[in-house]
C-alpha cells in the first residue's frame, strides 16, 4: 500500500526530492496504524497531517513552475491535476470515514503519487535542469518528454499492481453481494412474517383499544355524573349549614331587636314629655326668681339644650331608621335560611336580588359599587330559595373577579315570555378557554384553597332545571356579564305526583 523511496523517484531538484521523501514517511506511518489497527482519532489525526504535508508540497511546486517561467500549458495541465487530488483530500480528511474507506483511498493516493511523480514532476524538474543551463521553455519541454518515456515501465508495473487489486476487491464484492443477497431473501421472508404478525397483533389492539375506549366513555360519563351529585350534595349541606346558622342568627337577633324597638318607642314618649315640661319652664320662667332664672339660663348654656332638643330628634329617628334596616336584615336571613326549600311558587325576582344582596353585601361592599337597573317583569313561577343561591353564587364571583374596587351591575327586563336578570362586573374578564369551562364542577382559577368550583356548576344546574339558559359575555380587561333567562310561567316546575 505504502510507497518505498527508490532512485526512480528522483527528480533531481533537492527541496521537491526531500518534500517527497516527507509524504513518503507520512504515507508509511499512516499505512503501518491501519495495518496495527490504532483508533479512529489517531489515524484521523495522521491522515490530516498527511494532507497538511501535501497541500505545502503541491503549492510549492506551483509556485517555483511560475519562478522558473516553464510554459502555460504545463502549469495548467499540472495544477489541474493537483486540483482534482485535491478534492479526493479534501473530502478524505474532512469526512467521518471508516479504517476501510481510508485505507482505499490511501492505495489512491499510492497510485496518484507514483503516477505524478513519474509523469508529471520528473518532467517538469528536467525542464527547471535544462532551463537553468540557459534553454528555452519550449526546447526544455521537448527535452522532456524522454523522461516520461523512461517512466512508461514503471506506471505500467504500477497499473498492472492497480489491476490485480481491483480484481480481488471485484471478487470480494461480489462474493459479499451473494451473501448479501441471501441475507436480503431471509430478511424479506422474515418481515414478510413479521408484517402478518403485526397485521393480526395491531387488529386485536385495535379491538382491545376500542373496548377500552367505550369503558373509558362509560366510566367517565359516570364519573361526570358522580362528581356532579358530589358538588350538588357539597353545596346542599353547606347551603343547609348556612341556612341553620342564618335562621338561628336571625332568632337571635329578633328577640333584642324586638324589645329595642319597642324601649325605643317609649324613650320616644318620654323625650316629648321631658322636652314638654322644659318648654313649660321655659314659659314661665319669667315668673321665677331672678337668682334661678339666672341658673336655668346657665344650665342652658352649658348643656347646649337647643342643640340637644334639635339633635335628640334627629337621633331617635335615626336609631328608629336603624331598627327597621335591622328588622329587614333579619328578614333577609329569614328568607335565605329556606335555601333546602324546593317549594314552587310565584316569585318577586327583585325582592330575591335585594334580599340576596343584603345578605352577601359585606362580602361587596369593600370590592365594587353596586348599582341597580330593574325593570318592569311579572312574578315567576320558580323555586325561590333556590334562584337566590344562583344570585348570590354569580354576585360573589363578581366580587372576587374585581381587583381593587370596581362596580357590579344588576339589571332585569322582559323578553317574550322570559325574564332575563343580568349580572356585570368591571373585573378582570375571562379568555375564551377559561369561559367555556366555568360549568364545570371543580374547574377554579382560584388559588388552591379559595374556591370549590361548584358554585357555577350548580347555578347552571339549577337553572336548567328550571328549563332556563345562561348567557357569558367576558373580555379579558374589561370585565364579564352573565345573563340569566327564566320562563315565567315556570316550565321546569314538577307535575302533580312527581318527585
Amino acid at each position: 500500500m505504502a510507497l518505498v523511496w527508490s532512485d526512480e523517484y528522483v527528480t533531481g531538484i533537492a527541496e521537491i526530492d526531500q518534500q517527497h521523501k516527507a509524504i513518503f514517511r507520512e504515507m508509511g506511518s499512516l499505512a503501518m496504524s491501519l495495518l496495527q489497527g490504532k483508533n479512529y482519532t489517531d489515524v484521523q489525526r495522521e491522515l490530516k497531517q498527511l494532507a497538511l504535508i501535501l497541500r505545502e508540497h503541491i503549492n510549492y511546486e506551483e509556485l517555483m513552475m511560475f519562478q522558473e517561467g516553464c510554459l502555460p500549458e504545463v502549469i495548467w495541465g499540472h495544477s489541474e491535476d493537483h486540483q482534482l487530488f485535491l478534492q479526493h483530500l479534501h473530502t478524505a480528511s474532512n469526512e467521518l470515514m471508516s479504517h476501510d474507506e481510508i485505507r482505499a483511498f490511501l492505495r489512491y493516493a499510492v497510485f496518484w503519487l507514483r503516477y505524478h511523480i513519474l509523469t508529471i514532476d520528473k518532467p517538469v524538474c528536467a525542464q527547471f535542469l535544462a532551463m537553468r543551463k540557459g534553454m528555452s521553455s519550449e526546447e526544455a519541454y521537448s527535452q522532456s518528454a524522454a523522461v516520461v518515456i523512461e517512466a512508461v515501465p514503471l506506471i505500467l508495473g504500477g497499473l498492472h499492481q492497480t489491476y490485480s487489486e481491483l480484481y480481488d476487491s471485484q471478487l470480494r464484492v461480489v462474493h459479499q453481494n451473494s451473501h448479501l443477497l441471501e441475507v436480503q431473501q431471509k430478511l424479506k421472508q422474515t418481515n414478510q412474517e413479521l408484517e402478518e404478525r403485526v397485521t393480526i397483533r395491531t387488529n386485536e389492539l385495535t379491538e382491545a383499544n376500542r373496548k377500552l375506549q367505550d369503558e373509558y366513555e362509560k366510566l367517565q360519563l359516570l364519573n361526570q355524573k358522580l362528581e356532579s351529585a358530589q358538588g350538588q350534595l357539597l353545596q346542599s349541606d353547606k347551603m343547609a349549614a348556612i341556612g341553620q346558622l342564618a335562621a338561628g342568627v336571625a332568632h337571635e337577633i329578633n328577640n333584642p331587636v324586638g324589645f329595642v324597638n319597642a324601649n325605643l318607642g317609649t324613650l320616644k314618649s318620654y323625650v316629648d314629655s321631658l322636652l314638654l315640661l322644659i318648654s313649660t319652664f321655659e314659659q314661665v320662667s319669667d315668673e321665677l326668681p331672678a337668682g334661678v332664672q339666672q341658673r336655668l339660663h346657665e344650665v342652658k348654656e352649658n348643656i347646649e339644650l337647643d342643640y340637644v332638643r334639635q339633635d335628640i330628634i334627629e337621633l331617635l329617628a335615626e336609631s328608629a331608621d336603624g331598627l327597621d334596616r335591622v328588622k329587614q336584615i333579619v328578614q333577609d336571613l329569614k328568607d335565605f335560611a329556606r335555601a333546602g326549600e324546593s317549594v314552587w311558587q310565584d316569585s318577586d325576582l327583585h325582592r330575591g336580588l335585594d334580599s340576596t344582596l343584603n345578605v352577601v353585601w359585606n362580602e361587596l361592599k369593600y370590592k365594587a359599587k353596586v348599582h341597580k337597573e330593574y325593570g318592569d317583569i311579572p312574578l315567576v313561577r320558580c323555586v325561590p330559595a333556590q334562584i337566590n343561591q344562583v344570585f348570590m353564587n354569580m354576585m360573589v364571583n363578581a366580587a372576587h373577579a374585581i381587583e381593587g374596587m370596581g362596580e357590579i351591575t344588576l339589571k332585569t327586563g322582559r323578553a317574550g315570555e322570559e325574564v332575563w336578570i343580568s349580572i356585570t362586573d368591571t373585573g378582570k374578564g375571562m379568555s375564551e378557554a377559561v369561559r367555556k369551562r366555568i360549568f364545570e364542577p371543580f374547574f377554579t382559577t382560584k388559588a388552591v384553597g379559595q374556591g370549590t368550583g361548584l358554585g357555577l356548576s350548580l347555578a347552571y344546574s339549577i337553572i336548567q332545571k328550571h328549563k332556563g339558559r345562561i348567557d357569558v359575555v367576558s373580555t379579558e380587561g374589561i370585565g364579564t356579564t352573565f345573563t340569566i333567562y327564566l320562563p315565567i310561567a315556570g316550565k321546569g316546575e314538577p307535575s302533580a305526583g312527581s318527585e
